[in-house]
């Protein structure tokens, strides 16, 4: 209990806080004719999704919120599985430490495997979808505001007190002063 809701938390909350705002701005600014016109579904927004998921230095916290809102403005199930799939593997920082340690030749491998499984799996998802005639856009269109409950409003809560006491607590860490070894 105390590594889950402790330890953890305190690793993973600011990634999920800064997903969930990036989540939030692209639920506010960006406009699903955008993202229907520009990337809608298919292989090419797949492929934009991992040229853009490529270099992002985003953990898999903070990118399941992005790629709900992406989800949700239009983009297809597929295409977002490959952002989740490819982001935290696939980073500037990954690439780098995988080419210093196993060589030009295994990054290259490795890159080139988890670029070709999130295609593969990508292009799975979006044809489940299509086989079961199930739209993620028709649901949130149709769909009616479910209010949520005061389980949801205090579960947030608590979520965000949790987050706030392991950043309250990194930031003490940080400005706290090193004492000073008396030597006898």
């Amino acid at each position: 209990m105390q590594f889950a809701f402790g330890e953890l938390l305190e690793d993973i909350g600011s990634w999920l806080m800064l997903g969930i705002l990036l989540a939030g701005l692209i639920g506010v600014f960006l406009s699903p004719d955008l993202i229907e016109a520009y990337l809608g579904d298919g292989l090419f927004s797949m492929v934009v999704m991992l040229a853009l998921a490529t270099p992002l230095y985003v953990c898999a916290t903070a990118s399941t919120p992005i790629a709900a809102a992406l989800v949700l403005k239009g983009l297809s199930p597929g295409a977002a599985l490959v952002f989740l799939l490819a982001g935290p593997a696939t980073n500037v920082a990954t690439i780098t430490v995988v080419t210093r340690l196993l060589g030009k030749r295994t990054t290259i491998i490795y890159l080139s495997t988890i670029m070709a499984t999130s295609l593969f799996f990508g292009m799975m998802v979006d044809g489940i979808y299509d086989l079961s005639g199930f739209s993620v856009s028709n649901w949130q269109a149709t769909g009616a505001e479910i209010p949520h409950g005061i389980v949801a409003y205090v579960s947030t809560i608590i979520l965000l007190l949790m987050i706030g006491r392991g950043f309250i607590k990194k930031l003490k860490a940080r400005f706290k002063k090193p004492e000073l070894i008396q030597l006898v």
